[in-house]
């Protein structure tokens, strides 16, 4: 696979986007695991976000049950986040096998974003109605932080991942039956849900490699 609307793959690779991390910690779990770790992670997050987001509408942001729920989805939340940065961070884009996972993984991070910053624009937009009812600010500013946050990187994550990975599958693998790009967006569906062509996935079919189309 070389030449793309004039350009090489190798160029594509090697110059428009950055390159994996060469290194890794720890053993590697099976994919099994490691999602249910995510998935875990995720729906603890989400939880206690409610949770937090009920109570300190009742007690107030500086109450002792609102702490408590809150700083665990804190915790959850990011400890989803950064596993799933770091799966993109050192995944491999070689083959249209790593690029299929790497468009999976993208949407996985819409899955964790996306009902994150939905649930927080709900409770920042009724906290800050009632403002003068709180007990102090802090209640609604910490779940606007959240949604003005979880909002820009779903943005961005579309922008530089799913959109990209996307229109290059189209133009390396046209054969491959994409599921649809909204859901994907959404983080509803994976956009990859076909098995990976044998000839240009499961063989090793090497995106860098210099053939004519």
């Amino acid at each position: 696979m070389a030449k793309i609307k004039g350009i090489k793959s190798k160029a594509i690779g090697a110059t428009t986007e950055p390159r994996a991390l060469s290194f890794k910690t720890g053993g590697r779990l099976a994919r099994k695991h490691e999602y249910t770790i995510f998935n875990f992670f995720a729906l603890s997050s989400w939880c206690c976000m409610i949770t937090a987001a009920c109570l300190g509408s009742l007690y107030g942001g500086q109450s002792h049950v609102f702490i408590g729920t809150v700083v665990p989805f804190l915790a959850c939340n990011w400890a989803a986040f950064l596993q799933t940065c770091w799966m993109m961070a050192t995944a491999p884009r070689n083959t249209i096998a790593d690029r299929l996972a790497y468009l999976n993984l993208a949407c996985r991070f819409q899955r964790l974003c996306a009902p994150t910053a939905l649930i927080g624009m709900v409770t920042w937009a009724v906290a800050y109605r009632f403002r003068g009812k709180a007990s102090s600010s802090a209640y609604w500013i910490i779940f606007l932080v959240v949604w003005i946050f979880n909002t820009v990187v779903c943005i961005m994550n579309v922008y530089n991942n799913i959109s990209w990975e996307s229109q290059l599958l189209w133009q390396l693998a046209p054969d491959y039956p994409q599921g649809n790009f909204w859901l994907g967006v959404l983080g509803i569906k994976y956009i990859c849900r076909a098995p990976c062509p044998r000839e240009k996935g499961q063989a090793g079919h090497d995106l860098t490699a210099e053939e004519d189309v």
